[in-house]
């Protein structure tokens, strides 16, 4: 049973590398910090990409009642632009891609609830 209510934020791996990249190799970059934001999320959001991801998966129900952080955390726009700017992406990497990237490939036994 999932019993925690924290609201939370989450950023991508490889958007997380990025941006590392960017602050060593992009001269616009001086002495700041990049807010690596890419959006809010929840349980309820984690169990439902699972869900369509692994149906066969054995999840537990989503909270009741969850919340979310609807905090608007400007100093992401600049980070998310420089990714836009300087590796051509369109944008942060939603959260279903990323679960995705983290989940595709495993086996029967090693997915999420099996």
């Amino acid at each position: 049973m999932l019993t925690s209510n924290e609201k939370e934020w989450f950023v991508d791996v490889q958007d997380t590398a990025r941006l590392h990249v960017i602050a060593l190799l992009d001269p616009e970059v001086r002495d700041e910090r990049l807010f690596a934001f890419a959006g809010p999320h929840n349980w309820t959001d984690v169990i439902e990409v699972l869900r369509r991801r692994c149906p066969q998966s054995k999840l537990p129900p989503a909270p009741d009642n969850e919340g979310r952080d609807l905090s608007d955390v400007k100093p992401a726009k600049r980070a998310e632009q420089l990714l836009r700017d300087f590796f051509g992406v369109p944008g942060w990497t939603s959260l279903e891609d990323s679960l995705a990237n983290g989940i595709d490939g495993l086996g029967e036994s090693d997915a999420p609830g099996a």
